[in-house]
């Protein structure tokens, strides 16, 4: 593949990160979240083990928050209208985003809490 379509496709790929940011919400959550993220693990010292767990879960958090709300954007585009099927879809890939939060969430308590205790 030619260097200019990866670069076309890469821009695409920040264009798609970036109408995330700027239209929805939870992404700037998530933003706010992965900075706090950043600094307490940079403050507390975090191990290089450390460090790759907090990036796989907050990519895994940030993913399913993408792929949730571009699900929840091409169902209002199918189906405009409040349908039970459309609902269902919705819910569960709510439920993936909640999956990921609360996993987030047990990581990293399972890293912060002891060295925040230990202060």
């Amino acid at each position: 593949m030619p260097v200019q379509k990866r670069f076309f496709g890469l821009r695409h790929a920040f264009n798609g990160l970036g109408l995330f940011l700027r239209s929805e919400s939870n992404g700037r959550m998530h933003a706010a979240a992965t900075i706090a993220v950043i600094a307490l693990a940079a403050w507390l010292r975090c191990s290089l083990a450390e460090w790759a767990m907090l990036a796989i879960i907050t990519g895994m958090v940030w993913l399913t928050e993408m792929l949730n709300t571009a699900i929840e954007k091409i169902m209002d585009y199918v189906q405009p209208d409040i349908h039970p099927k459309v609902k269902w879809i919705k819910d569960v890939s709510a439920g993936a985003v909640l999956v990921a939060a609360v996993t987030a969430l047990t990581v990293g308590g399972i890293i912060f809490v002891p060295k925040l205790l230990a202060l």
